[in-house]
């Protein structure tokens, strides 16, 4: 009773500093207009004037690939990170998480069936060497060229039976300094594929720290039985990711000064505190979308030690297409 008594005094005390910082910052500031919100991390407290936040109005298509045909679009995708330099010439760009990951990424696991659909494979071979990465473990990625603002991101894809520890395969937007906002649309975390999970990352200006993240997992039965959509929407208020056209998470980019959501469109004039997780307006996002394997036992990269389960496998890709207002 005593650590209970103490840890929710704590939590009192860093509550009313939270809300002593709005009530002095709203005095400094005033409110400012809906329409030029300043970007979380720089400006954590805002004023703002009654609005309407949510934006309306018709979708149209802005980019998309069906995948048809046996070769892939070079001019619209990347097989590998351009963490260095925008070209392929350093460790990063071909094995991106090590070391917690083991995959080393090629372009030949990459592959289009010729029935619409591009499959990202990860397998088990001989030993693959990447500047200083070894690993016996390879898989693919894509990763597009053009990067995106706020909008509505949509793909309809088939994620690989994971019964263990270590698949992990992922839809999602990125883009670096200094800005270095993540939206995770679609992810299952090295967790057994019935697992959704959704997230949002921020980073501190060279991309190298997590600020801040916003993020769940959810049962959603088995995922790889078949093809399914998954969708964000981001615009100036929510991140709304959904599975087959039902929501399932929502992130707002407002909590009021009791921590609290803000999830309706028209926010009354006051103090509010900005998810520091939450994108900055003017960040422009990469899509990538990718199959690794996640760390293992020491050793396991050069297979020695446990196998990695549910191999070969892949993440088939139907289409992925790009909305905006």
């Amino acid at each position: 009773m005593v650590v209970k008594a103490t840890h929710a005094k704590h939590a009192l005390h860093r509550q009313a500093a939270l809300l002593v910082g709005a009530i002095i910052a709203w005095a400094a500031v005033g409110p400012c207009a809906a329409q030029v919100l300043a970007d979380p991390v720089k400006h954590p407290v805002v004023g703002i004037l009654q609005d309407d936040f949510c934006e309306r109005g018709p979708w149209h298509l802005v980019f998309e690939d069906e995948f048809n045909g046996d070769t892939l679009n070079t001019d619209t995708w990347l097989r590998y990170y351009p963490y260095c330099n925008n070209n392929d010439e350093c460790l990063a760009s071909r094995t991106h998480g090590l070391p917690d990951e083991q995959q080393i990424f090629m372009d030949e696991n990459v592959v289009l069936t010729g029935e619409g659909t591009v499959k990202l494979i990860a397998k088990k071979g001989p030993i693959t060497n990447w500047y200083s990465a070894r690993s016996v473990y390879t898989s693919g990625m894509l990763h597009s060229r053009l990067q995106f603002n706020r909008g509505r991101f949509e793909c309809r894809c088939k994620v690989p039976l994971s019964t263990s520890h270590y698949l992990w395969p992922a839809f999602w937007l990125f883009g670096g300094g200094p800005v270095c906002s993540e939206i995770d649309i679609l992810e299952i975390l090295w967790d057994r594929s019935t697992a959704y999970h959704h997230s949002l990352h921020r980073y501190n200006d060279n991309c190298d720290g997590n600020h801040a993240s916003d993020e769940k997992t959810h049962d959603l039965g088995e995922l790889s039985d078949d093809f399914h959509v998954y969708r964000a929407g981001w615009d100036k208020w929510f991140v709304n990711c959904y599975s087959g056209g039902v929501l399932i998470y929502r992130s707002c980019r407002f909590v009021d000064l009791l921590n609290q959501p803000v999830s309706t469109c028209v926010v009354p004039s006051g103090a509010y505190m900005q998810n520091q997780a939450f994108p900055a307006q003017d960040a422009y996002l990469s899509i990538i979308l990718d199959l690794a394997i996640h760390k293992g036992p020491p050793g396991q990269s050069l297979g020695i030690g446990p196998e990695v389960s549910n191999l070969p496998c892949a993440l088939e890709i139907d289409y992925v297409r790009v909305y905006q207002r």
